[in-house]
């Protein structure tokens, strides 16, 4: 038995984050581990069940590993496809089904020669079917039960109808569990037609979006990255929210919740990433689809959409716009209560916002084929997406209950984002099996929020005191480059080699001022104006080995460095922030398959989340006289390491993840200083994270009408902390539930039901309560040429509420923070395709963001 010492899986106390080879020799040994629990060394009271869960997991692995050796043979299958005069068949389809119930079991093209091959197939009864088209159908039964197998020679006759035209659909349904990702399926959705991006998000699986805070969480963990189309999007997270709230669903194809990334992903951000997948379309010619919509929900919703898609011969042109105008009512309310020297201080806040936001969203993309074997590609997007509000908010203060002032503010704010990107690509094939890709791209973001103030100042009795005028101006320019070189080889039949090179380059600036108008000048508050400036590189390099140990077992075995610069000063203080750090992130995945029915995987890995510009900035905005956002210099970067497994059965699957997490990065946690009254909202460093979740994924096909999809995740947060010097030790235990029903019925008549429930939770030494919402959608297909629409109410109950409290007695304070960011919406959606609807077979080559989805979805 080898063992390895159970630190490894404890916090890493290693602020400096400087890599050492003991970490690799650690990351090595986690191949073949039984872990020895010690109750010295973990304080958390469910460790040793973990723990004997993980030896029970490798226990089983290893007997089945073992068993797989002398149980399951390995089997090639060949043959040739003909035509009638014996003439070789290029590009036929060949699959091979089960004998039992015709599900897939691989499937592959005949080449030049029509010659295929079928490799690592297990003993058993199949059926094989060849196809092509103008051609019939053939279906042959075939017994596997030696190790090479020639199949024959299949001749295909031609076919006794020729068809112009073949239409082939399929309606995937809203969630699909996979191995490592939850798949919402955007596209056919009728509850999301009509919807902003963020709406879907906030109804997916385990997904958790604060717009106060612009915060999006998975699991509950807030270090999520977000890409499109396999690209990060590399951008803060507030301008991230703005324009996931102003993208229309209906150009997104489907969205990947992915938990477990590979080596080849950045190892940046503890919960994982979110890729967005656009619409494409294989056919020739030009094609694509339009959509428009209007919605009411306390103020209109308007939106349109077209995408499109041209190929010919070599070149391929495609592209995607969005606008939206999002009118909505918004409220906000926050009550504290802090006790000092005897006294018991309450303030409350209530403001109504009257909210528009309008949204552009433009990309275009070009590929062309210089050779059979090298492609080019150019991508260029834009968005520009300006919000808007005029709020009326009251605050009041009483001290021991009795009223002590009051002020009424009135306020109007602008947060204006812009955004452009150019990506060049560039892929050569070698040869089978063997390909290169090179990829240069910059990014340009800009932020202006300009926000005017009003202040009505009143006494307890309600007299008026005073005016004061204050406005606050944010400028935010940043500019980032991104180089990246992905090589892979297909080192033999079993095992595939990937391995990379990436460099990035960013550049900040944070400009914030506050003016207050005295004697009728404005002047500047030198403590609320601050200039900053951060430079951050990242060098990393990968490599990563994918194969079949044997026919029932596969691993994929990752290893990237990333060594990480940043520098962040103002121009009275250059080095606030100088680091300079390096770190090894394994990745390890194992997957066995029992039987046909049956199959588990284990999975670790070691993540990163590094704290953003704008929690490291030193500024200060404020929300109420009394309530202030702030940055904090202090921010340490945060290293998480997974374990996880699945257990498989048919179609469901059932996940075990357990993680640990240093100094965890919580954004917006509260700081009450209870002498002055005075609250700051601000990212902190958590000493600990823990984090146990069992997720289960239940599709139900009740009959061919109606289908169900179920997701369970139940999860116990532990966190660590401290608090004015003092640690503080939360845990709890919470669910979160999400399904989607659909029916079909008569004369193109569709109905879909969805909705969540997240329990109660942690938001660091902060708690959410609970929240869920209920969708109702129909839909109706309008002829061939009419296209699709569909009618939604999202949020039926209106249970949509942000609510965020905390009751801390021994600190002297308790605060309760509820939103309210949209109300019941009802949406009227048309969607239209055009254009070429033949469809040809894709060219044998990859497209600029092919491999890039490729690389993704691995």
């Amino acid at each position: 038995m080898i063992s390895i010492n159970p630190s490894f899986f404890l916090p890493l106390r290693d602020h400096s984050l400087l890599g050492t080879a003991s970490d690799f020799s650690q990351t090595l040994s986690i191949y073949c581990i039984f872990i020895q629990p010690r109750p010295h060394t973990c304080s958390i009271h469910f460790m040793p069940l973990i723990a004997t869960l993980i030896r029970l997991g490798f226990a089983c692995y290893l007997f089945f590993l073992a068993t797989s050796f002398s149980l399951s043979a390995q089997s090639s299958i060949r043959g040739t496809v003909t035509s009638k005069d014996n003439t070789p068949v290029a590009a036929a389809n060949v699959l091979l089904l089960k004998s039992s119930d015709s599900t897939l079991v691989k499937g592959t093209i005949t080449n030049t020669a029509g010659k295929f091959s079928l490799d690592v197939i297990l003993t058993g009864d199949y059926t094989i079917q060849v196809s092509f088209a103008g051609m019939e159908t053939i279906l042959s039964p075939l017994v596997v039960n030696r190790s090479d197998v020639d199949a024959g020679n299949f001749q295909l006759k031609p076919g006794g109808l020729q068809l112009e035209k073949v239409t082939v659909s399929s309606r995937r349904p809203l969630f699909e569990q996979k191995i490592d990702r939850m798949v919402v399926n955007v596209r056919n959705s009728i509850t999301a037609a009509g919807s902003t991006v963020l709406d879907v998000l906030e109804r997916s699986p385990g997904i958790v979006v604060n717009r106060q805070n612009n915060s999006i969480a998975m699991n509950g963990k807030d270090g999520v990255s977000v890409m499109i189309n396999g690209k990060l999007t590399r951008m803060p997270m507030s301008a991230l929210v703005q324009m996931l709230s102003g993208m229309n669903a209906s150009n997104i194809d489907k969205i990947e919740l992915i938990t477990t990334p590979p080596a080849n992903f950045d190892a940046e951000g503890n919960a994982g990433f979110i890729n967005i997948v656009m619409i494409t379309n294989p056919n020739q010619g030009l094609n694509g689809s339009y959509t428009l919509s209007f919605g009411y929900g306390r103020g209109e919703i308007p939106g349109a959409g077209i995408n499109f898609n041209y190929r010919k011969n070599r070149f391929n042109l495609y592209g995607d716009y969005s606008f939206s105008r999002l009118h909505t009512q918004q409220i906000f309310s926050n009550y504290r209560r802090v006790r000092y020297m005897g006294n018991v201080t309450e303030n409350y806040v209530e403001s109504d916002r009257n909210t528009f936001q309008r949204n552009h969203n433009l990309n275009l993309g070009a590929d062309y084929e210089l050779t059979k074997k090298t492609v080019v590609g150019v991508l260029v997007a834009t968005y520009n997406n300006r919000w808007s509000m005029d709020a009326e908010n009251l605050y009041s203060k009483r001290v021991n209950s009795m009223p002590d002032t009051s002020t009424t503010i009135l306020n109007d704010e602008v947060n204006h984002w812009k955004h452009y990107m150019a990506d060049v690509n560039l892929q050569h094939k070698f040869k089978d099996g063997e390909n290169i890709s090179f990829d240069v791209n910059y990014l340009w973001y800009n932020d202006n929020n300009p926000t005017d103030y009003t202040n009505h100042y009143y006494n307890g009795q309600g007299t008026f005191l005073s005016t004061d005028l204050t406005k606050s101006r944010k400028k935010t320019p940043i500019e980032i480059w991104v180089g990246t070189t992905d090589y892979n080889v297909r080192l033999s039949k079993k095992w595939n080699l990937q391995t990379g090179l990436k460099f990035t380059s960013s550049r900040f600036t944070n400009d914030v001022a506050v003016e207050r108008y005295q004697q009728n000048v404005w002047m500047q508050d030198p403590e609320l104006t601050s200039l900053s400036n951060l430079k951050e590189n990242i060098a990393a390099v990968y490599s990563s080995f994918t194969g079949d140990i044997t026919a029932r077992t596969s691993v994929k075995l990752g290893l990237r460095y990333e060594y990480t610069t940043s520098n962040l000063g103002t121009p009275i203080t250059p080095d606030i922030v100088d680091r300079k750090y390096g770190r090894l992130f394994p990745t390890i995945f194992i997957g066995h398959k029992l039987n046909d029915d049956n199959s588990f995987n284990l999975t670790f890995s070691r993540r990163i989340n590094r704290p953003t510009f704008n929690d490291m900035a030193p500024f200060i905005i404020f929300m109420d006289p009394n309530t202030f956002f702030s940055g904090n210099a202090a921010l340490q970067p945060s290293i998480t390491n997974t374990m996880k497994g699945d257990y498989i059965l048919k179609n469901y699957v059932f996940s075990l993840t357990y993680s640990i997490e240093s100094n965890t990065i919580a954004r917006f946690q509260t700081e009450v200083d209870v002498s002055t009254n005075k609250q700051t909202l601000r990212a902190q460093n958590l000493d600990e994270t823990r984090l146990l979740t069992a997720s289960l994924a239940l599709p139900f096909n009740f009959n061919k009408w109606w289908t169900m999809q179920l997701n369970v995740i139940g999860s116990r947060q532990e966190v660590s902390a401290f608090y004015n010097k003092e640690p503080v030790k939360l845990s709890l235990a919470n669910f979160n539930v999400s399904g989607a029903q659909t029916f079909k019925l008569p004369k193109d008549y569709t109905l879909e039901l969805s909705g969540f429930y997240q329990s109660p939770s942690l938001f660091g030494i902060s708690r959410f309560r609970g929240l869920g919402r209920i969708d109702v959608g129909a839909q109706k297909k309008l002829g061939k040429k009419g296209g699709t629409l569909r009618f939604a109410v999202n949020d039926i109950f209106q249970s949509m509420q942000l609510q965020i409290y905390s009751d801390m007695p021994a600190q002297d304070f308790y605060f309760d923070t509820r939103i309210r960011f949209a109300y019941r919406t009802f949406r009227l959606t048309w969607t239209c395709p055009f254009g070429n609807k033949d469809l040809r077979n894709k060219r044998s080559r990859n497209t600029g963001s092919e491999e890039e989805r490729r690389r993704v979805t691995q």
